[in-house]
């Protein structure tokens, strides 16, 4: 089988994972490397052997690519995204897809209108504590799922992440739309089904334009409840799903591995923690090119992808609104 070209624009850090799982995928060959900063499409370039471009339209329609990975600022994926469906090549589009739901979609019909595939970079749905507690859940030795709980803690102080991060034009949003928006994907897998509705609040502490807490609940189409909270307050990391059942619950941890109880009986380990986020970023490379090849789709598709941007955003309007607000998708 011929090797897989690859090209990457942006070289942050999440750029330095995917360059990472490119080297542990049989086949793959990084090919282009590009950036706005000349010295960083260089840098990350070398070693690689891949070409450096400033202009991510000059690499598109000068390089032979059969992939290419976005981990750009997240208002520039949708057009981005639209150059490469234009020059024929597949996409990989790190999270969040978008920062609106209108180009969510232009990027979903343009991408089909090319016939190129679309994956969108919800590396969770790869990290194989997902997958277990997916067969648990859905095995019913818990019972139904009744209500799910998400808390997870990041960095939002001044000087914690590059500037764009607190640009609201640039970002999109704060913590939720950047951090959250994981926990979000972790809820809708565990509760099998996708949001229909958000409750929220939302603070900007220490002066900040975008979002640095975040608390409410969403429901979902499955008819599941589910709560999050999100802070940048100091203290210990936490990465923490709790999903209560008719007949036990499950604790599923990034950083203590995943547990459960049974009827009453204490938490037991079901799985310890994973292998680390690299491995979750190779398999979503490896899952890109098998849908680049025609083997199956991928993982995570474009309507996926829009309908988690679709959750943030209604999160912000019930959070501006006072009140509920439900999702749009369109």
């Amino acid at each position: 089988m011929s090797g897989f070209r690859l090209g990457v624009i942006g070289t942050g850090i999440v750029a330095a994972l995917h360059l990472e799982a490119a080297r542990a995928v049989p086949g793959v060959r990084v090919t282009a490397v590009c950036d706005i900063h000349e010295a960083a499409a260089v840098q990350a370039a070398a070693g690689t052997g891949a070409t450096a471009y400033t202009d991510h339209r000059r690499m598109l329609t000068r390089e032979p690519l059969d992939g290419v990975v976005i981990t750009a600022p997240h208002a520039l994926h949708a057009g981005m995204t639209l150059d490469a469906a234009a020059a024929g090549v597949p996409v990989l589009v790190e999270k969040p897809m978008a920062t609106t739901v209108a180009d969510c979609t232009a990027m979903i019909e343009a991408c089909a209108a090319a016939g190129v595939v679309l994956a969108v970079g919800h590396v969770v749905r790869f990290d194989p504590a997902a997958h277990r507690v997916a067969r648990l859940l859905r095995s019913g030795d818990l019972g139904d799922v009744l209500a799910i709980h998400h808390h997870r803690t990041a960095h939002y102080q001044r000087g914690s992440r590059p500037g764009w991060f607190f640009d609201p034009a640039m970002a999109g949003g704060g913590i939720v739309m950047n951090v959250g928006i994981h926990g979000l994907d972790r809820i809708q897998w565990a509760g099998d089904g996708t949001a229909e509705s958000a409750t929220a609040r939302v603070w900007h502490r220490d002066g900040h334009a975008v979002e640095t807490d975040a608390m409410g609940s969403v429901t979902l189409s499955s008819g599941v409840a589910a709560g999050f909270l999100l802070t940048s307050a100091a203290g210990r990391f936490h990465d923490e799903t709790t999903v209560v059942c008719s007949r036990g619950a499950l604790r599923w941890s990034s950083t203590d591995g995943t547990w459960a109880s049974r009827d009453g009986a204490p938490e037991t380990q079901v799985m310890a923690p994973g292998g680390g986020t690299g491995e979750a970023f190779t398999a979503q490379l490896a899952d890109f090119v098998a849908a680049c090849r025609g083997h199956r789709p991928p993982e995570v598709g474009g309507d996926y992808g829009r309908s988690v941007v679709a959750t943030v955003l209604a999160i912000y309007a019930s959070a501006a609104s006072g009140r509920p607000a439900s999702l749009c998708r369109s």
